[in-house]
């Protein structure tokens, strides 16, 4: 392991002070803190109805577009348009029927999958069923928070915690109590101020 060690440099400092090299000592991988060991907190359990009804609504109106589409098949007096569009409108009755099924089974599969976890120097959150991505947002590369709720959101207490990075898009976590949403952009936001770097006027 190389390590740089102070040298005598009076260019670099202008008198007759040693001048100090940058260190950078290297850090053993297994020393390295394991992602399956954080203190993982599971999404609000009223997310996967939240994502049900959210779905089943989007079913539901693909099922009306189809039973839209039959009913005006059948007022149509043509025998031919009928014997065409039977197979057609089977296959999309099918994808409702399936789309309404995944849409139940589908939250209850991934939601136990998603969580986050606080610590302090940022904040992580994983998700996939299977293909897991765990995103960690340092907070001093974090610029700001905001919580929203939507229609659905609000009917079933809950709210949506986004992180904005510096130059690196935006990590939202989704599926939060309210006061757990607002307590964590509290938290956040003071970290935040906390990793700002700390200037020091010298004129003085």
């Amino acid at each position: 392991m190389a390590e740089a060690v102070p040298r005598e440099d009076h260019r670099a400092t202008g008198g007759d002070r040693p001048a100090t090299m940058f260190v950078n000592p290297e850090v053993s991988p297994d020393s390295l803190p394991r992602a399956g060991e954080l203190d993982w907190r599971p999404l609000h359990p009223r997310y996967a109805r939240r994502l049900q009804a959210g779905r089943l609504i989007r079913a539901a109106v693909f099922a009306g577009v189809v039973a839209a589409l039959q009913v005006t098949v059948l007022l149509v007096d043509s025998d031919t348009l009928a014997t065409v569009a039977v197979w057609p409108l089977r296959i999309l009755w099918a994808l409702c029927v399936l789309g309404g099924a995944w849409a139940v089974v589908k939250p209850l599969i991934v939601v136990p999958r998603c969580g986050y976890a606080v610590r302090e120097k940022d904040i992580v959150y994983r998700s996939g069923v299977l293909w897991q991505s765990v995103r960690v947002v340092p907070f001093n590369r974090v610029q700001h928070t905001k919580t929203d709720s939507r229609l659905l959101d609000r009917r079933f207490g809950l709210a949506n915690l986004t992180v904005f990075p510096a130059g690196a898009g935006s990590q939202k976590i989704p599926g939060l109590g309210t006061e757990t949403a607002e307590n964590l952009l509290a938290h956040v936001s003071e970290r935040i101020e906390a990793e700002k770097p700390r200037t020091t006027d010298d004129s003085c």
